[in-house]
């Protein structure tokens, strides 16, 4: 294939056929661009794109001397890149999971009050995606740490001999300034896809091919078997026991809650209680 850091004619951009995603892209370019790349609105594409507006520079002064990437800066970034594969497994971070769930609430009541609905359902996308790109910041302020306190070669050799203490160290990182810093994602990114896509989004959910939330579910991946398994109404303790029975010892109870968490967004469960989850899908096979 291609290097992953080429760069593209517009028409060749646009027209590209992705077989398998093995890098993140970036694509700088005009709004018919992005709307040449994004067509569907209804799907899980969405909760994948961070939209940024370039300044308006229409009226700013002409920097004498603008900002440019030091050869300093650019062997900072390529060192904690270096460190950054070796940083791999499964991690619970209970205080970005909380700041989440309060932006969600407090977007909930803004858009209620307006009766945004575009908005508030955007609000189910946005989350995720701010709380990824805030979680890869603060793996790269634990990488950052390590090489300050032991130098490059010495944080690959602590992380090689220790797999674990990434973890330990990323549960620190959950800060008032990092948390804060989540707010601001969250809050640019929410307020980008409404000003980008709001009459897209719009147009998409009234068109007569959107599937209502309530029509029958088709079998898609081997989570639906323990979907299909489980009573209307179960308890996370449920699920996790299902899915040991039926996948064996390897299954984590973070996946099962990666996975209901997953459910209820897509609105295949409704939370009752803590840990307690109602089934709202009929699932045919």
């Amino acid at each position: 294939g291609t290097p992953y850091d080429r760069e593209a004619k517009s028409a060749e951009a646009v027209n590209v056929h992705i077989d398998k995603l093995l890098w993140n892209v970036v694509m700088c370019g005009t709004p018919d661009a992005l709307y040449r790349v994004i067509t569907n609105y209804t799907d899980g594409f969405q909760s994948r794109v961070a939209v940024a507006r370039t300044p308006d520079n229409t009226f700013s002064e002409l920097a004498e001397s603008p900002y440019h990437l030091t050869e300093q800066h650019k062997a900072k970034i390529q060192q904690v890149a270096h460190l950054l594969p070796l940083m791999s497994g499964d991690v619970e971070l209970p205080k970005l999971e909380k700041r989440g769930r309060d932006w969600l609430e407090r977007i909930r009541i803004e858009t209620l009050e307006n009766d945004d609905k575009t908005k508030a359902r955007q609000r189910f996308r946005t989350c995720p995606t701010a709380m990824r790109m805030t979680a890869c910041l603060m793996l790269c302020r634990v990488a950052e740490q390590l090489i300050q306190h032991h130098g490059l070669q010495g944080a690959e050799t602590q992380l090689k001999a220790d797999p674990t203490l990434w973890q330990k160290m990323l549960q620190r990182q959950q800060t008032p300034q990092m948390l804060a810093t989540f707010d601001v994602l969250a809050d640019y990114m929410i307020d980008n896809a409404i000003y980008f896509f709001r009459e897209r989004i719009e147009e998409a959910f009234r068109a007569a091919t959107y599937a209502p939330a309530d029509a029958p579910r088709t079998k898609k991946s081997s989570n639906d078997t323990i979907y299909k398994q489980l009573e209307t109404n179960f308890t996370s303790d449920e699920a996790f026991s299902l899915a040991m029975s039926l996948r064996g010892g390897n299954v984590t109870k973070v996946r099962i809650n990666s996975m209901l968490y997953r459910w209820e967004r897509q609105g295949m469960v409704r939370r009752i209680d803590r840990g307690v989850y109602k089934k709202t899908f009929r699932l045919d096979l």
